[in-house]
């Protein structure tokens, strides 16, 4: 797993020698998580991992602000949660809770 915070992650969108390296380097892992970013980074991430890898991509959020990444996905997960319905609406597929993920 691959995991990084919103502002380290500012560092590298902005450069495009270190987004390569970056997302080249994710192929591996087998999954990213992106803590404390912003909704806009979060599909920025999302795009560019299919950029990049060239795979598809599957993105799990619980809250509007995972819309525009669950919509960047080839997949995308939405659980029904404590912060509403937006992710789940969005979402290709809705999940009660994040453990009934296989």
């Amino acid at each position: 797993m691959l995991m990084i915070d919103g502002q380290t992650l500012e560092v590298i969108l902005d450069n495009e020698h270190l987004k390569e390296r970056f997302f080249t380097a994710t192929m591996l892992g087998k999954s990213v998580c992106i803590c404390r970013c912003s909704p806009t980074q979060k599909a920025l991430v999302a795009e560019n991992l299919k950029r990049f890898t060239g795979k598809r991509i599957a993105c799990v959020g619980d809250g509007g602000n995972d819309v525009a990444m669950i919509q960047a996905a080839d997949v995308g997960l939405g659980i029904v949660g404590k912060e509403g319905m937006q992710a789940s609406l969005a979402a290709d597929f809705s999940i009660l809770e994040f453990s009934h993920l296989r």
